[in-house]
This record gives C-alpha cells, structure tokens and sequence, in this order.
C-alpha cells in the first residue's frame, strides 16, 4: 500500500456498507427483501411487522456483528435453497395484483 494512502478504519467499512451482501446494500432492495419475507412466512407479523424488522435487523443487528467483526454471507450446505429472488418477484406480483383488482373494483 502506497504511503499516502491510509488504511481503512472499522468507521469507514461500517459506513461503507460493504459488510452487507451486494444484494442489500441499496435501502430498496433491502425493503423489498423484508416484504418479501413477511408475505412468504405467513406468521412473521406475529414478531414485529417488515419495516421495524428492516431497522432492526439491517442498522443495528447486522451492523452491530460486522463491527464485531462478522458478516453474513450465503452458506454453502449442498442442500436446496428456497430461490431469494422468485420470493422478491412473487411478493411484487401478488401486491401489483391485488391494487390492480382494488383500483378495478373502484373504478369498474
């Protein structure tokens, strides 16, 4: 490493946000992940509903381990899977569904 170039510090990692998986580093994403999981687990409100479960997990939780010094990352147990993403897309296509058959019921 060049002499004017200065090591990170632990502030400027936690800040960058690069403790996180790639696929949570953007706020919306991160929304779309913890809607995802409330409208696949049907039972998830019981705990707290998506949004306070977003703040707790990503700012404090994950935030708190990664200053810690761990991070979460996939596992690689040869075992299958549920699909992240088919869960974000089913999540989006059940909510565009159901405000689409409110907005015909109104304006029918």
């Amino acid at each position: 490493m060049p002499a004017n170039e200065l090591k990170p510090t632990l502030a400027d990692w936690l800040e960058s946000g690069e403790y996180l998986p790639e696929f949570m580093r953007d706020f919306h994403d991160q929304k779309d992940v913890f809607k995802a999981m409330h409208h696949i687990i049907k039972n998830a409100d019981e705990n707290g509903n998506a949004r306070d479960g977003h703040i707790y997990v990503v700012d404090t939780f994950l935030w708190y381990m990664a200053r810690c010094g761990y991070t979460l990352q996939r596992s690689r147990k040869q075992v299958e899977f549920r699909d992240m993403e088919g869960d974000i897309d089913k999540m989006k296509k059940d909510v565009y569904s159901a405000f689409s058959k409110l907005v015909e019921a109104q304006h029918g």
